[in-house]
């Protein structure tokens, strides 16, 4: 009897190892940028997942981890809000550029701004503005909340607004997204995020610069979210980029007023 039930388990053991090695040669690991992984959002993986029938285990972190864990072999391609430097390249690195995303600046609601010029940003992130005052005319103090210096946003922001300037803040948050949430619950806080980030949230308003909106193509504030991989991409990352670039999320990109490296 014990013979016929180890005899049992060990058919039904070989039974299934065809299978788990088909699953696992169908899971691809990602590793993604915060603001690119809110930019593009769950229902989009979710639909890759379900057409492809690739399984996707993602690691949600800054540019500079999600590129780090590629170069270490963590994932087979990455998702980045940065451009990659001379040593990433150099390494064997390719970005495959998928859109342009407006970085917003944020305000909560009840902020009485709803425009700064590009001098006046740069005023309020190196400390000499500490009042809405002086911006508005409404007296109400400002607290300047910043994404985590490692993070794509901090060094995107300080090159295109700051121009390599220091950035002084009251309080710094771990994630770059996580500045949305810490934007909603202080009337006189200002942040800077990709805007989809802030897209459809009503407790935040995302402020016009130098008389652009958002959704002007010359709007001074302008980051590129891409794809990366190391060498030529495994046939998992090829059709995930393949489906990057389809017209679904190309439609999707323009819908939520991000631009498309290719019209």
């Amino acid at each position: 009897m014990k013979r016929h039930f180890l005899l049992f388990h060990a058919v039904v053991l070989l039974n299934l190892l065809p299978a788990c090695s088909v699953f696992c040669a169908e899971a691809m690991h990602f590793s993604c940028s915060a603001q690119v992984a809110e930019a593009f959002g769950k229902p989009l993986m979710q639909s890759f997942i379900e057409t492809s029938g690739i399984t996707v285990n993602t690691h949600i972190s800054s540019s500079n981890l999600a590129i780090s864990r590629l170069l270490n072999g963590f994932s087979e391609i990455a998702g980045s809000a940065r451009a990659l430097n001379v040593h990433e390249i150099e390494s064997g690195l390719i970005e495959i550029p998928i859109c342009r995303d407006p970085m917003a600046i944020i305000v909560h609601r009840d902020c009485p701004a709803s425009s700064l010029t590009g001098d006046q940003v740069r005023r309020i992130f190196n400390g000499e503005v500490e009042n809405w005052k002086p911006i508005c005319g409404t007296e109400m103090p400002i607290t300047v909340i910043v994404p985590g210096k490692d993070t794509a946003a901090f060094e995107n922001f300080q090159r295109m607004a700051m121009h390599m300037n220091d950035i002084r803040y009251d309080y710094m948050t771990w994630k770059s997204t996580a500045a949305v949430e810490a934007v909603r619950y202080l009337p006189g806080a200002v942040s800077f995020i990709g805007h989809v980030a802030a897209y459809d949230q009503t407790d935040i308003k995302m402020l016009d610069i130098d008389g652009k909106a958002i959704t002007d193509v010359t709007y001074p504030y302008i980051q590129t979210f891409s794809l990366v991989t190391r060498g030529k991409p495994s046939p998992q990352a090829r059709a995930f980029i393949d489906f990057a670039l389809s017209e679904r999320v190309t439609n999707f990109i323009v819908t939520h007023h991000m631009f498309p490296v290719i019209d």
